[in-house]
Protein backbone atom coordinates (compact mmCIF):
# COMPACT_ATOMS: atom_id res chain seq x y z
CA UNK A 1 0.00 0.00 0.00
CA UNK A 2 2.98 2.10 0.79
CA UNK A 3 4.68 1.89 -2.53
CA UNK A 4 1.35 3.07 -4.40
CA UNK A 5 0.87 6.46 -1.96
CA UNK A 6 4.36 7.05 -3.24
CA UNK A 7 3.70 6.18 -7.24
CA UNK A 8 0.33 8.45 -6.77
CA UNK A 9 2.00 10.73 -5.45
CA UNK A 10 4.65 11.16 -7.48
CA UNK A 11 2.19 10.85 -10.70
CA UNK A 12 0.42 13.86 -9.13
CA UNK A 13 3.84 16.08 -8.86
CA UNK A 14 3.92 15.40 -12.36
CA UNK A 15 1.25 16.56 -13.31
CA UNK A 16 1.77 19.64 -11.46
CA UNK A 17 4.70 20.14 -12.89
CA UNK A 18 3.32 20.34 -16.67
CA UNK A 19 0.11 22.28 -15.27
CA UNK A 20 2.85 24.93 -13.68
CA UNK A 21 4.36 24.77 -17.24
CA UNK A 22 1.44 25.18 -19.12
CA UNK A 23 0.38 28.05 -17.04
CA UNK A 24 3.78 29.95 -17.84
CA UNK A 25 3.29 29.55 -21.68
CA UNK A 26 -0.03 31.71 -21.21
CA UNK A 27 1.33 34.52 -18.62
CA UNK A 28 4.58 34.39 -21.06
CA UNK A 29 1.74 34.90 -24.30
CA UNK A 30 -1.18 37.31 -22.32
CA UNK A 31 1.22 38.78 -19.47
CA UNK A 32 -0.91 40.98 -16.59
CA UNK A 33 -4.05 38.64 -16.48
CA UNK A 34 -5.36 37.94 -12.96
CA UNK A 35 -5.61 34.82 -11.39
CA UNK A 36 -9.53 34.41 -12.17
CA UNK A 37 -8.66 34.88 -16.22
CA UNK A 38 -6.07 32.54 -16.06
CA UNK A 39 -8.07 30.06 -14.74
CA UNK A 40 -10.91 30.97 -16.39
CA UNK A 41 -8.54 30.72 -19.90
CA UNK A 42 -6.95 27.38 -18.86
CA UNK A 43 -10.35 25.31 -17.44
CA UNK A 44 -8.93 25.22 -14.34
CA UNK A 45 -10.36 25.98 -10.62
CA UNK A 46 -8.77 28.89 -9.16
CA UNK A 47 -7.41 27.29 -6.55
CA UNK A 48 -5.31 24.90 -8.66
CA UNK A 49 -3.78 28.17 -10.65
CA UNK A 50 -3.55 29.97 -7.73
CA UNK A 51 -1.27 27.36 -6.49
CA UNK A 52 0.73 26.89 -9.71
CA UNK A 53 1.21 30.92 -9.88
CA UNK A 54 2.95 30.51 -6.40
CA UNK A 55 4.84 27.75 -7.05
CA UNK A 56 5.91 29.53 -10.67
CA UNK A 57 6.61 32.83 -8.12
CA UNK A 58 8.65 30.62 -5.79
CA UNK A 59 11.34 29.70 -8.87
CA UNK A 60 11.00 32.86 -9.82
CA UNK A 61 9.79 32.90 -13.14
CA UNK A 62 6.93 35.39 -12.65
CA UNK A 63 6.11 38.00 -10.45
CA UNK A 64 2.45 39.17 -8.68
CA UNK A 65 1.09 42.47 -8.40
CA UNK A 66 -1.48 43.68 -6.49
CA UNK A 67 -3.68 46.16 -8.15
CA UNK A 68 -6.78 48.14 -6.80
CA UNK A 69 -9.70 48.15 -9.34
CA UNK A 70 -12.70 50.11 -8.06
CA UNK A 71 -13.43 47.91 -4.31
CA UNK A 72 -11.32 44.65 -5.65
CA UNK A 73 -7.91 43.50 -5.64
CA UNK A 74 -6.66 41.55 -8.08
CA UNK A 75 -3.32 39.89 -8.38
CA UNK A 76 -1.78 40.55 -12.19
CA UNK A 77 0.99 37.80 -13.32
CA UNK A 78 3.83 38.05 -15.40
CA UNK A 79 6.29 36.56 -16.39
CA UNK A 80 9.73 37.92 -14.70
CA UNK A 81 11.97 40.16 -17.00
CA UNK A 82 15.15 38.48 -18.28
CA UNK A 83 17.32 41.16 -16.21
CA UNK A 84 15.05 40.44 -13.26
CA UNK A 85 16.75 36.52 -13.02
CA UNK A 86 20.02 38.74 -12.32
CA UNK A 87 21.18 39.91 -9.13
CA UNK A 88 22.10 43.23 -8.58
CA UNK A 89 26.33 42.54 -9.27
CA UNK A 90 25.32 40.16 -12.20
CA UNK A 91 23.48 42.83 -13.83
CA UNK A 92 26.15 45.40 -12.76
CA UNK A 93 28.74 43.60 -14.79
CA UNK A 94 26.51 42.99 -17.63
CA UNK A 95 26.27 46.45 -18.01
CA UNK A 96 29.72 47.47 -18.51
CA UNK A 97 30.47 44.72 -21.13
CA UNK A 98 31.34 46.07 -23.97
CA UNK A 99 28.86 44.69 -26.85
Amino acid sequence: MAGQTVEAVQARRAIGGDTDWELYELIDERPRLNIYELAKLKGRTHGRVHGAVKRLEKNGLVRVELVVAGSRVKSLVRPLEWWEMMTSDEFEKFKQMDI
